[in-house]
């Protein structure tokens, strides 16, 4: 078994998996569209952010250009359902060549000034860089509702259920940074079977008077290690550039770029 990271189409893969995951607690939300899926809700217009708007279309495995085709009928999705704006992430090979000129026929713009990396790493034991004050450890189901619930200014109500659901469900193992009894920062990781095995790191939050105080290089450290304890190979983890906190965190505990999406903003200039 070759100890070089996976390449680009099965992290992708990957990624698509982990996603798909994630959304398995609100399936009324996930819509097909050509090579791809979706998670759409009506409205939109006042989602700013690509990393945390709701209304996304995932094209993270392409290996082809998309097509006018294609953008029609994902544009009939996305009206079908009242979306006014979403976002596109989208692999390196789905935008190239006439796939840019296909996306800037229907108005999607690249989102500016910002890098959305893939990161990975073996799985294995480790430790944090530096010494924390904070106590990190894994988060049951029963505790996990009281845990967000007091990191409230961090996790909006909609994404505390939505995290609970996750645990509850085993998709994903939840982790908390405690300052004595009182929760600072939590994470969670998604254990994913396919491939030789990935841990799927995601779900990062620091409350803001916790910050720079270690507690989310402590997370990164204990789910790398978890993962190796569930058998798998590889940690993964999805940030971006715009405050590189996450990932020079993520790069000193060794990981390393890997992917890059490419990542779009489609506005109903037309109306439904």
């Amino acid at each position: 078994m070759s100890n070089e990271i996976p390449g680009p189409r099965e992290l992708a893969e990957h990624c698509d998996r982990a996603a798909r995951m994630t959304n398995r607690v609100r399936p009324e939300a996930v819509a097909d569209v050509p090579r791809g899926w979706a998670r759409v809700r009506a409205g939109g217009e006042s989602d700013e952010f690509a990393s945390t708007g709701f209304n996304r279309v995932h094209w993270f495995t392409l290996e082809s250009a998309i097509t006018d085709d294609e953008l029609r009928e994902t544009i009939g999705v996305l009206r079908s359902r009242g979306v006014t704006r979403a976002f596109f992430w989208m692999s390196t090979a789905g935008c190239e060549g006439s796939g840019l000129t296909a996306l800037d026929r229907i108005g999607a713009a690249p989102v500016p000034s910002v890098k959305y990396v893939v990161l990975a790493r073996h799985a294995g034991v480790c430790a944090a860089p530096r010494g924390t004050t904070l106590v990190v450890r894994g988060v049951s189901a029963r505790e996990l509702p009281s845990v967000l619930g007091a990191m409230g200014e961090r996790f909006s109500p909609e994404s505390a259920q939505a995290a609970c659901k996750l645990v509850e469900s085993g998709i994903a193992e939840a982790f908390a940074a405690f300052e004595g009894d009182v929760p600072v920062a939590f994470a969670a990781l998604i254990p994913d079977r396919g491939g030789d095995g990935f841990g799927h790191l995601g779900w990062a939050g620091t409350v803001s008077g916790s910050r720079g105080r270690g507690g989310q290089s402590a997370l990164i450290a204990a789910r790398v290690s978890r993962a190796a304890e569930l058998g798998l190979r590889w940690c993964v983890s999805e940030t971006n550039t715009a405050i590189p906190t996450s990932l020079n965190n993520l790069i000193r505990l060794g990981f390393v770029t890997t992917l890059e999406w490419r990542v779009f903003r489609w506005d109903d200039r037309e109306g439904v």
